[in-house]
């Protein structure tokens, strides 16, 4: 072989050699959290996530176990003005107080419809099943689902001029796809109506509808026009908050999560990040404080009691004003 061609063969082979190092390269430093600043915060879940998917490692977890839990109003959506399962059925509780204005004697419904949010917010996730519970007494599981997605598609976020459907956290986002990129499956568990959030999780998060744990309005089976259908009876089965999330979890997976996602605002899913965090193993738990309220919405509970809980049992807090670069955009 020709000494020039033997040269280039090398230059060749060498520059291949060093494409496929800066690609690699490249790939090792990618941000898998671009939106998010570079706070301890995120060192503690890019460290976490690490350390658990790091085969042989004292803190490996196999794959089977590696669940994560997420609350969705406040942690993966903004729940101001007023929840995401509320969007779909406003209509629906307006036309079922004027067939009955002694529905407009409870005290949500009376809220919702003076548009008195902070009422509102203070009757709790009870008081949003209350209102699910109007809404839907009396009509099919199908009939209630039938327009969630496109609803939610047409409503306009009054503060983030997006339809409530494209209203996700972004960096939420991101960290759901960071997490299953690593081996997680993703779930689902709120105080909202199960049936309204099954519809827009696959959509919105990512997160297949058989993986969503919620409240839930008690149904019973009848016969409509020679077909079957479930139909809803105005009663609450099931308020997916505080304690009963644990429960909740227990039932649909058999198994502590080992991340569990959750928002300082209402309580209630302290009791689940508490359940996760005494699983034997490593485990992780995040907890979004809403101090940013030119971005978001500043807002937080009289007694401080979720972040007096993540201090004392060492749950990771999100302050959304210094660790997320963007909130809510496309």
């Amino acid at each position: 072989m020709h000494i020039p061609l033997i040269r280039r063969v090398l230059r060749s082979g060498l520059i291949g050699l060093l494409t496929i190092f800066l690609t690699a390269n490249a790939l090792a430093q990618a941000d898998p959290l671009p939106s998010w600043n570079d706070t301890p915060t995120k060192q503690a879940i890019v460290a976490f996530v690490t350390r658990v998917a790091e085969a042989g490692g004292p803190d490996f977890v196999p794959e089977r176990e590696r669940v994560a839990v997420f609350d969705m109003d406040g942690t993966l959506v903004p729940e101001k003005p007023v929840p995401l399962a509320l969007v779909p059925v406003l209509a629906d509780i307006k036309d079922a107080v004027a067939g009955n204005p002694l529905l407009g004697d409870r005290p949500a419904v009376a809220a919702l419809l003076k548009g008195d949010h902070a009422a509102l917010h203070a009757a709790g996730e009870q008081g949003i099943n209350d209102l699910i519970a109007v809404a839907t007494d009396g009509r099919t599981t199908e009939e209630i689902v039938r327009n969630v997605s496109s609803l939610t598609a047409q409503a306009s976020h009054p503060k983030f001029g997006l339809p409530y459907a494209s209203a996700v956290y972004r960096p939420m986002r991101e960290l759901l796809a960071y997490l299953e990129a690593n081996g997680f499956r993703n779930w689902i568990c709120s105080g909202s109506p199960v049936l309204i959030t099954r519809a827009v999780s696959e959509t919105m998060f990512g997160i297949p509808p058989e993986r969503v744990i919620g409240s839930y309005v008690t149904t019973k089976l009848e016969e409509r026009d020679g077909r079957t259908v479930l139909v809803f009876d105005g009663r609450i089965g099931h308020l997916n908050d505080g304690a009963g999330k644990p429960v909740a979890i227990n039932l649909a997976m058999g198994t502590r999560p080992v991340f569990v996602a959750g928002n300082e605002g209402g309580r209630g899913d302290i009791a689940m990040m508490r359940w996760s965090k005494d699983r034997v193993g490593p485990s992780f738990q995040l907890l979004v404080d809403h101090d940013d309220g030119e971005r978001e919405y500043a807002y937080e509970e009289p007694d401080n009691y979720s972040l007096n809980a993540a201090r004392t049992y060492g749950f990771q807090v999100i302050s959304i004003k210094r660790d997320w670069k963007a909130v809510v955009a496309p």
